[in-house]
Formats: structure tokens, sequence, C-alpha cells
């Protein structure tokens, strides 16, 4: 008589994801794949064609960024978690933006939101949800239109930023610091995860730089110091070419 089905995967690895195993290498080995391959396409193709290809990747990141947003208020809007006001929330928005527009402060926002904020959910990804629900594809498409987005910004629109990006940066930052420590202390939120919430109920990583207020404080430190490290290489690149 045949035996049970053979389960070589156990339940657990499809309805909880954990971070810095077996799947999460693979899930960003995919991500990695798919933003690469957008870039060599974008590069292989005539001047034409690639415009054609940019306004579609636009058009696609805005239609599931609004998607996405409508998906996860399905079920009322909780204005406490259901608002489109974390980093990579905004910045899912200003990613098919700068492709469209190819606004010098969209570029910038997005390259040093991209690289030096956006880079962490593949690093370490606030997710619980495993392959068994929706929210993990939803999660990793998001975060990979954004850095693919970001990428192809560098490699076939042959964005390069300068200091002054840097601060437009800083000045788009500063407007949206002002706006959700506002809300989270109105509403009790964490949006930026900047909000006061108990330590279990914010992602580790958060939790480990101490105890609100001075987390918040860390963060945005933090924060800043990672968008000036992701200037350092163009200006290194700058001064090796010759004059």
């Amino acid at each position: 008589m045949p035996g049970p089905p053979l389960n070589i995967l156990p339940d657990m690895f499809w309805d909880v994801f954990a971070p810095y195993g077996a799947l999460h290498v693979f899930t960003v080995g995919v991500c990695l794949l798919v933003i690469a391959g957008l870039a060599l396409a974008g590069r292989a193709l005539s001047a034409t064609r690639e415009e054609v290809l940019r306004r579609g990747l636009g058009l696609f990141g805005l239609f599931y960024w609004l998607s996405y947003n409508v998906w996860w208020n399905r079920y009322g809007v909780d204005l406490a978690t259901g608002l489109p006001l974390q980093i990579c929330d905004c910045n899912g928005v200003i990613a098919p933006l700068a492709l469209l527009t190819q606004h010098r402060w969209l570029r910038a926002t997005l390259y040093y939101w991209a690289f030096a904020l956006s880079t962490q959910a593949f690093i370490q990804p606030a997710l619980q949800a495993g392959p068994a629900h929706l929210l993990f594809y939803w999660f990793w498409a998001q975060h990979t239109i954004i850095l693919g987005y970001a990428v192809y910004d560098l490699a076939v629109l042959h964005f390069r930023p300068q200091w002054r990006d840097l601060l437009r940066c800083y000045a788009v930052s500063a407007v949206y610091l002002a706006v959700v420590v506002l809300l989270d202390l109105a509403l009790g939120a964490d949006y930026g995860f900047l909000g006061n919430l108990p330590p279990d109920q914010i992602p580790p990583f958060v939790a480990a730089l101490g105890l609100w207020p001075a987390r918040a404080v860390i963060l945005v430190m933090l924060s800043a110091a990672a968008c000036a490290i992701a200037q350092l290489p163009w200006e290194l690149t700058r001064r090796r070419q010759p004059a």
C-alpha cells in the first residue's frame, strides 16, 4: 500500500517567515535576479523602446502601490496601521513617479531612501507571514519594485547623485519626520518606526536601539548617516577621474 504523502517541507515553512533561513536567502536571490533583469533589459533597448519600458514600469509601479494599499485596507482603514506612511510605503509611490517624471527631487529621494533604508527590508525584513499568505508576496514584490527602480535609474538612466541631492533628500525626510511623528503621537502609531510602542510590538532591530524616545532619535541619526554613506562611492569615483 502506498504510504502517506511525503511532506518535504514542514508546515511552519509555509506559514511563518523566519529571517536568515533558506527561504530568506532564496527569496532575496529571486528578487535580485528580477532587479538585474530589469536593468539589463533597459540597457539593451534602443532609446525609443527603453522609454516604452520605463513608462510601463512606472505605470505598473503606481498600479501595484494602489492595489496593495486597497488590499491592505480591504476591511476598513485603521488610521494607526493602514496609512501608507512607512518609508517603503512612501518610496513605493516615489519610485514609479521618479521613472515617469525624471524629476530631480524624486530621483534623489528614491536613491537615498532605497539604498540607505529600503535595503534593510532585504537584510532584516519585518515580516512574519510565509509563502502560504498573500502578504509574503506583496511585501517582497513591493521592495523589489523600489530597489529595482532605483537600480534602473542608475544603470539605465545614468542618475548620478551629488551632495545637493543629499540635501534634497534631507529636506524631504524632514517633512516626512514632521508628519509621522505628529501622527505617531496622536494615534499611538509606529509610522517610520518612530512611535512609542512596547518592544515586543516593534521589529527587533528597532527594539535593540533602546527605549523611546531615545531609540527614535538614534534611528533618525542612523538613517541620516546611512544616506550620507550612500553618497560616498560617487564622490570617491569623481575624485579618481582625470581632470
